[in-house]
């Protein structure tokens, strides 16, 4: 069967006619053409047994990589045969008249496994290296050539839309990073030959791929700069600090602040990064009182570490999923954590984390060189250099390091000590064969604990009740196959109900038994059986709640959205929540939200797939949008009053959150936001593109108040690419004015104004009200009045828009409307020389914002007043309007505006000569800017306050 598609993915590089070879994609989707003619690759093992094989071309990949690659670790019998099977159709697809027994042209069998003879003629991933490794060796001129061409073949993500496995989606992973490796030596090198421009397009694409890479993003700014797009480039400075501090926690490293200094033409400070004093972290977590069992495995692991010649450094514990690994890494841990007196450092890798998302090195050994006493500042950019710090900070030292939950060697590689005096203990369900072979790591399996040690733990649980009901007990301990987890859910079971026999919970247990064979191998039957006996315990509606549970997009939920996704209301909700924590289906991690074990997700879904009708997953999935955008539309109203955000017909059984304070606001939002997000992207995958436009026009504002730029423009394309789809226009006016705001914040004027004359035009074909008109006609003029590198101010057009806005917002009797435009002409007036008439205009707003309790519009109304009275020389009244500005907006939570505001405060001082309270508003500014990582400001504010640091002692002698 075959596609036609037009696409010719890189056809420049085949030398044969189109109708004589077969040509290989995975720079982005996997994709193979005949000729012009795209070929249907089969099912998805299918195509991923095929994608495996074109990334490692003309290598032979063995047939066990390949089974581990598709099924990692839980291979039926017939795995080598279906292999055969799939690389057979395979072959039939890429040559159909290829006689039978035939050895082929493209996929061939060598040894015990296969191998895709393919080269830069008719694969795009040879075709890609081969120029990169060409333009290694080229003059700078050549050299752009070459990756320019190369560029041109990345589609997206390698391997882009396969399903994967971690060991697979490792392989993946390490394509991709040869884009962001190739991307920054093309940077370099344009930035040496005079051709940015031709770099540029590549590099903003690529740095969307990868928000955290500072590297990439601080050569994307050097370029932007090169280019004339120095407004954009400290945008991307600040939509980096702000993505760094929110989802790694940390400042921006050496690398991106250089970067930034030489846009801003700021000096950068001489020297390196270097360790501060090391402190003594004691990170370990709390020991478990009842732990039992295991003590076999202990003595054996107390024997490794008492060996001492020569001494351990790295013990590797693997096993089963619920086999109680990280209690007994922990355990042993605080066994002998007297022996390490220089402190414990302790991180949970999230190697198996249901939503894919591991912790990755660079993210650990953060946390850990903070703990260790390493300022932000002084932290490497990369990896590489962070790992030798960190292994500095360590020398000599007798530290105890728990690395949990790993997902393989190259995750744990860059967390190890140099040092012979460390001990380091992992635990992982994939058994670290590599780290025994190259790091000399002791491994040890946990299997099954005995019967005897099931009886010990249970009998710690559960004291006197063991002892009296020993049959029942033993009858427990059979079906739970020796599994900690098993066993500890079972006993909350029974401490749940002190006065049921322990008979009838192992009568329960042993009726749910025989329903699980068929759902997973006979290792995690044990295991699956507590979860079917603690499901069935349940009463319907908490049963109901525990199966939806697991189509939730967050890795955690609260209460009142629980009610939403059942439909019921939040008492009967938290009754239900209450039955699920009291039997461990979920647990309740802080107070008031509630997460699930993977093992317990994929169960529950399980679960819900045989039982739900797909009417009452996509019910829940409805009640889900409804609840996530009226409580976030809820919650942005303490932040802009009146502000309009189109609303869905909220469906029965919603029940969102309402009544935000400003605190409550931003702390709901704060909590919620990637939830949120992920929400957007959900609509957009089922089809909902009413929901996912709705959604981002409500987190819009929050966005933009906490400087979250870049997600706030990707937010907008995504459901600006749905309602497109859809035929959505009412969609796409909102998105494409939104989209608009995104990059008139990012410093890219020109296509700001091109989406807001898009949106013009759509509403033009709608013919909508004029409503609609003023909020385009009035982001045309502040565009217009403010300016970017690529548009000029351009007062007098902005004074025309803002004047079809006024006519607009007056006809409609929209208060608020006509107080933002009102501002509007007061700067436009101002620019142009008449502060007296923009003194009025801004005092005609003012009572207008009182008038709806717009706190945020009265902020921006004092902050112009100020700007306009420092240009009028009358430095007191400036500084009293900007005082109540700053008030306003601190207690709104608009950290941009605070930040400016503080920053123009300053420079009132500095004009009235009063130098200390210059120094304080913009010490105020930085403190709040490296806070909340939302402006491109500090290291501006750092030069302002450089002058009155010169006689204060140097930190670095």
């Amino acid at each position: 069967m075959t596609r036609h598609n037009d696409a010719d993915v890189y056809a420049d590089h085949a030398p044969c006619a189109m109708t004589e070879i077969v040509r290989f994609g995975v720079l982005g989707p996997l994709r193979v053409w005949r000729g012009r003619d795209e070929l249907d690759l089969g099912p998805p093992q299918q195509r991923l047994i095929l994608a495996v094989l074109l990334v490692r071309p003309g290598d032979v990949v063995g047939a066990d990589d390949l089974v581990d690659a598709l099924w990692e670790g839980s291979a039926p019998a017939s795995a080598k045969n279906l292999i055969h099977r799939y690389v057979g159709t395979l072959r039939r697809v890429l040559e159909p008249d290829l006689p039978s027994r035939a050895a082929g042209r493209w996929l061939v069998r060598q040894g015990s496994g296969y191998v895709l003879r393919v080269d830069g003629a008719n694969a795009d991933i040879v075709a890609f290296r081969d120029l990169v490794n060409q333009a290694r060796t080229q003059s700078d001129d050549e050299a752009m050539t070459s990756y320019v061409e190369a560029f041109q073949l990345w589609r997206g993500p390698c391997g882009e839309g396969l399903v994967l496995t971690s060991q697979a989606k490792d392989l993946f992973t390490s394509v991709n990073s040869e884009f962001a490796v190739a991307a920054d030596a093309m940077g370099e090198v344009a930035l040496r030959c005079g051709r940015a421009e031709d770099a540029l397009p590549i590099l903003r694409t690529i740095t969307e791929r990868f928000p955290l890479n500072e590297r990439i993003q601080a050569r994307l700014m050097l370029v932007l700069a090169a280019t004339g797009n120095q407004a954009e480039a400290l945008m991307v400075y600040r939509s980096t600090t702000a993505r760094l501090a929110d989802e790694l926690g940390i400042d921006p490293g050496p690398e991106l602040r250089s970067a930034h200094a030489r846009v801003s033409r700021a000096e950068q400070p001489a020297g390196h990064p270097a360790a501060a004093t090391v402190t003594r972290p004691a990170q370990l977590p709390m020991d478990l009182a009842t732990f039992g069992g295991r003590q076999t495995e202990l003595n054996h692991l107390r024997r490794l570490l008492d060996s001492g010649d020569p001494p351990v450094t790295i013990v590797a514990i693997d096993g089963m999923p619920g086999s109680g690994k990280t209690t007994t890494a922990v355990h042993l841990a605080h066994e002998v954590v007297d022996r390490y007196p220089d402190g414990q450092l302790y991180v949970n890798l999230r190697g198996f984390d249901p939503s894919g998302l591991a912790v990755p090195p660079t993210g650990a050994l953060l946390s850990f060189l903070a703990a260790l006493g390493v300022q932000g500042d002084r932290v490497p950019p990369d990896l590489a250099t962070q790992s030798a710090l960190y292994r500095t900070c360590l020398a000599g030292k007798r530290m105890l390091v728990v690395l949990d939950n790993a997902r393989d060697r190259e995750q744990v590689l860059p967390l190890l000590p140099g040092s012979p005096s460390c001990l380091v203990i992992v635990t992982s369900r994939n058994r670290m064969t590599g780290l025994v072979a190259m790091e000399g790591a002791r491994p040890y399996t946990l299997d099954a604990v005995s019967a005897d040690e099931a009886r010990e733990i249970l009998s710690l649980r559960l004291g006197a009740r063991s002892a009296e009901q020993q049959q029942a007990v033993d009858r427990i301990v059979e079906v739970c196959s020796g599994l900690p987890l098993a066993l500890a859910m079972v006993a909350a079971r029974a401490a749940t109900y002190p006065d049921l026999p322990l008979t009838a919970i192992a009568n329960e247990l042993r009726m749910g038994h025989g329903n699980l064979d068929a759902l997973s191998h006979d290792e995690t039957r044990g295991v699956r059986a507590v979860f079917s006996w603690s499901y069935q315990a349940l009463r319907p509606q908490a049963a109901l709640l525990f199966r939806l549970l697991s189509w939730h997009w967050g890795p955690d939920i609260s209460g009142r959205a629980c009610a939403s996704l059942l439909g019921v209301t939040v008492r009967e909700a938290q009754t239900a929540l209450v039955e699920l924590n009291r039997t461990r289906l979920v647990t309740e991690h802080v107070p008031g939200r509630f997460m699930m074990h993977d093992l317990v997700r994929a169960y529950a879904m399980e679960l819900s797939m045989e039982f739900d009708e797909p009417e009452v997953r996509d019910q829940a999935a409805h009640r889900m949008f409804d609840y996530y955008l009226h409580s976030t539309h809820a919650a942005s109203e303490p932040l802009m009053p009146h502000r309009s955000v189109p609303l869905t017909a909220i469906a029965p059984g919603v029940t969102p959150e309402s009544m935000f304070d400003d605190d409550s606001a931003i702390q709901w939002l704060a909590t919620e936001y990637h939830v949120v997000l992920m929400a957007v992207t959900q609509a957009v995958e089922r089809g909902r593109s009413d929901y996912a436009w709705r959604l981002a026009w409500a987190i819009q504002l929050y966005q933009h108040y906490m400087g979250f730029l870049r997600d706030w423009a990707l937010t907008a394309e995504i459901t600006l690419e749905a309602t497109r789809a859809a035929g959505d226009l009412r969609g796409q006016v909102v998105t494409e004015r939104s989209l608009a705001g995104a990059y008139f914040m990012l410093g890219d004027g020109k296509t700001s104004l091109q989406h807001l004359y898009n949106t013009l035009d759509l509403i033009n074909a709608g013919g909508w009200s004029d409503e609609e008109s003023a909020y385009v006609e009035r982001n045309i003029g502040e565009v217009m009045i403010t300016g970017t590198v690529d548009v000029p101010p351009d007062y007098e057009t902005a004074i025309e828009h803002f004047d079809r806005a006024y006519a607009h917002y007056t006809k409609m009797g929209h208060v608020q409307g006509v107080a933002y435009t009102l501002e509007g002409l007061a700067v436009a007036y101002m620019r142009t020389g008449d502060p007296e008439r923009s003194i009025d205009l801004l005092n005609q707003a003012l009572p207008l914002h009182r008038e709806l309790n717009d706190r945020t519009g009265e902020g921006y109304a004092y902050a112009r007043l100020a700007d306009t009275y420092l240009q009028l020389g009358r430095l007191d009244e400036a500084a009293a309007w900007l005082d109540k500005a700053i008030d306003l907006h601190s207690k709104s939570r608009h950290r941009l505006m605070e930040i400016d505001n503080l920053v123009l405060l300053g420079d009132v001082r500095t004009a009235q000569k009063d130098f200390e309270g210059a120094q304080r508003a913009w010490q105020q500014a930085l403190d709040v800017a490296e806070q909340f990582g939302a402006l491109t400001t500090v290291e501006e504010l750092k030069g302002k306050l450089g002058p009155f640091r010169l006689s204060e002692p140097d930190d670095e002698e």
